[in-house]
């Protein structure tokens, strides 16, 4: 009989990742913590959306407590085949967990993180104004 890790079954109650897709962006929103366990599911949602080659993709961690290096990488991935598919991606958060190890590592080119989601969905919007023009 094979027991389950604590650990995990802690975080699949006390984190959760939720996609909700419009005609005007996909947003994933992320609740709790990051770690690499996290990360791993993270990473198959936002490549899931990314196959799905949606109008703009945002990803919404103004709710996460830590951010783990794995999620890091996630989430340079993701930008990296968001951009490489003329898909505009952009990351809200306020939180001292996301945005301090982006900047420690000096990410923020990479790693475009605006503070609110009001603030996010406008970078989104002029993006998405610019890919069509360009058209």
């Amino acid at each position: 009989m094979r027991t389950e890790d604590p650990v995990a079954r802690f975080h699949r109650r006390t984190t959760t990742v939720t996609v909700t897709a419009t005609g005007e962006a996909t947003v994933l929103a992320a609740v709790g913590d990051l770690d690499q366990d996290i990360a791993d599911r993270l990473f198959a949602h936002l490549d899931a959306e990314l196959l799905k080659r949606p109008r703009a993709l945002l990803v919404d961690l103004t709710r996460v407590g830590f951010c783990s290096a794995g999620a890091l990488r996630v989430l340079l991935l993701t930008t990296a085949e968001a951009h490489a598919a003329g898909i505009p991606c952009v990351i809200a958060s306020d939180q001292h967990s996301v945005r301090r190890p982006i900047a420690a590592l000096h990410l923020e080119h990479q790693l475009p993180v605006y503070p609110t989601l009001a603030d996010a969905r406008d970078r989104l919007a002029l993006c998405v104004a610019s890919t069509a023009a360009r058209r």
